[in-house]
């Protein structure tokens, strides 16, 4: 009995796993609103993180220290 209980802990903690889940490859990106905190319409620097931070600078074509929708890029297509 043991050794069966033992053996499909086993068998579901190994079906579980999911390397993609383990990396976050599923998650959905945030909506603009989501990374809008403070709800102004547009995105400053310190309310952005990752490579929108890092290309803040040559995303914002009109120079006015902020991102509206219109320019930021479009989110990478999910691939299956």
């Amino acid at each position: 009995m043991k050794k069966t209980i033992l053996t499909l802990s086993a068998l579901l903690l190994a079906f579980s796993y999911h390397p993609a889940h383990a990396k976050g490859e599923h998650r959905k990106p945030p909506s603009f609103e989501e990374m809008d905190t403070n709800g102004d319409g547009v995105l400053t620097e310190d309310e952005l993180k990752g490579r929108l931070l890092d290309e803040f600078d040559k995303l914002d074509s009109n120079g006015d220290g902020a991102l509206s929708e219109s320019e930021l890029p479009e989110p990478p297509q999910r691939r299956n």
